[in-house]
């Protein structure tokens, strides 16, 4: 099992959730307001300088899901590089 960590700008919120809807994801944990600064997509501090702000996705996905998550979140970046989305794989050893 593994661990996925997406990583968006809050404008393509919807977006992400179609993703999910797509692949039949319905468990997840979200951050609403995330603070960061990527390569490409800048600052999002959430402040009167840099007001952009980021949430973020966290789902337990078994091996094909996962792979098939991680493929729709390329297309995104490809499709909304500039917005800005990124996903992190991390085993999962335990659920409790």
């Amino acid at each position: 099992m593994k661990l996925v960590i997406i990583c968006y700008n809050v404008a393509i919120h919807e977006e992400v959730l179609e993703v999910l809807e797509k692949l039949e994801i319905k468990s997840y944990t979200r951050f609403k307001e995330a603070q960061g600064v990527g390569k490409l997509s800048g600052p999002h501090l959430g402040d009167h300088i840099w007001p952009a702000i980021n949430s973020v996705l966290i789902v337990a996905l078994e091996g094909d899901k996962k792979d098939k998550l991680i493929e729709q979140i390329k297309e995104l970046r490809k499709k909304l590089g500039k917005e800005g989305v990124k996903a992190f794989v991390l085993p999962l050893e335990e659920i409790i």
